[in-house]
């Protein structure tokens, strides 16, 4: 998994009551759409300016054409050059923590070597580094300079002991302003680099967690981030691992929606749940309104034998075959409100080692991403209980929360076939 805060929305089956707050159509708009029903989720007051004066030129390629592919990956080693090219095919890559720190010493020249060599085959591709808002990982050069006396004091330890996330990370505390010097500065390193085009914060989730972090930690990692923002280099972006329909308030605001304030943009997981899906489908909704990106994540919904039956398969053609068939629903719900500029990624697995990992992280190997789409009609629709529709130039889409279904029907003149 990309991130620490939650497991990807695959499992639950829970029955839903019907939502009549969507009424008969939802917040999905784009061109041909009208203004969508996304009152539940605001990031602006009445008459409230947008901080970040958004310049959308700096954002990644955008059209109708297709479904627009993004990646989240880690290999520890040297990206082989089949792997780089499949990389470059996508429109965002964010290298995931641990990126070539076994080849080139550590995971910053590890994701500069790698930038590099995804550019030179698709120089228009926006490359994020990794940075985690509270867990210390190994394996960076910038932890030589880190002191342990920022970290976060074990407030259920009688003798103020260190807070050792799983026993084996420092837990970061960002009401200590140099360590929010030390982890801003070395986001801004990174940024220096032309390869580089934006930083991904990790873990927001966590700042706010009731049980290991301090009172007002949230608010001092909010300042934290907005201070980052201010700093932030011309034409480079911002993307967080925030938004979630289950965050009910706080400094984050209902569904995590005010981090955006300071963000380009948001990475999405844990939103295919059924008692959450349309919810989640209407936050990315008002994300988008409000003129920042969205990137969902997905992988197959499978049962435990499922999973150790994909987990044993040596062929990554044989995995690209067992999780293609099961594309439906997560894809689907991404439809009902995609629009400029939202991004999908559906894969298994972020560790592309072939030894370790194996993942199927390329996205172009579905044709249900890759064939053409073509502009809304108009906002998702709700036709039934459970049951939601729309619909596009080229394709309609229906999905069942219930069942957990989706079913994508190319439209193209006289021919329809269902897929």
């Amino acid at each position: 998994m990309a991130s620490d805060d939650d497991s990807d929305g695959g499992s639950s089956k829970s029955r839903l009551s019907s939502d009549e707050s969507h009424g008969r159509d939802g917040c999905g708009g784009g061109s041909g759409g009208g203004v969508g029903r996304c009152d539940k989720f605001n990031l602006f007051d009445e008459g409230e300016e947008d901080p970040l004066s958004l310049d959308q030129s700096k954002f990644p390629v955008w059209n109708w054409d297709h479904v627009r592919p993004w990646v989240i990956l880690r290999r520890a080693d040297a990206y082989s050059d089949d792997q780089i090219r499949q990389i470059a095919g996508h429109d965002i890559i964010v290298l995931e923590k641990m990126n070539g720190f076994k080849t080139y010493g550590n995971n910053e020249e590890g994701s500069i070597s790698a930038a590099k060599r995804i550019k030179a085959v698709h120089p228009n591709i926006k490359t994020l580094f990794y940075l985690n808002a509270m867990i210390h990982y190994p394996g960076y050069a910038a932890n030589d300079t880190y002191k342990e006396e920022w970290a976060t004091r074990d407030k259920n330890s009688k003798t103020n002991e260190v807070l050792m996330f799983k026993g084996r990370y420092f837990w970061y505390d960002h009401r200590n302003l140099d360590f929010r010097e030390w982890w801003i500065t070395r986001a801004l390193e990174m940024l220096s680099h032309d390869e580089i085009d934006g930083i991904f914060i990790d873990g927001i989730m966590k700042t706010s967690n009731r049980n290991l972090c301090p009172d007002g930690h949230d608010a001092a990692y909010f300042d934290t981030a907005t201070e980052l923002r201010r700093r932030l280099p011309e034409g480079k972006l911002l993307i967080g691992n925030a938004l979630r329909a289950k965050a009910k308030g706080g400094v984050g605001g209902k569904g995590n929606i005010n981090h955006l304030k300071y963000l380009d943009g948001s990475y999405i997981e844990g939103w295919l749940h059924s008692d959450i899906a349309i919810e989640s489908v209407d936050l990315m909704s008002a994300a988008l309104k409000a003129g920042r990106i969205v990137m969902p994540h997905a992988e197959p919904d499978l049962s435990k034998e499922q999973k150790g039956e994909l987990h044993r398969m040596k062929s990554l053609d044989n995995k690209y075959a067992f999780i293609g068939k099961r594309i439906g629903f997560s894809l689907g719900l991404f439809l009902l409100c995609v629009e400029p500029y939202a991004y999908f990624a559906y894969h298994y697995g972020v560790d592309a080692s072939p030894a370790t990992g194996r993942a199927a992280f390329d996205s172009n190997r579905f044709e249900e991403i890759t064939r053409e789409l073509g502009e809304p009609k108009g906002p998702y629709k709700k036709d039934e209980e459970f049951l939601y529709s729309r619909e596009f130039e080229h394709l309609k889409v229906v999905v069942n929360v219930e069942t957990r279904e989706g079913t994508l029907t190319v439209v193209d003149g006289k021919r329809h076939e269902e897929l």
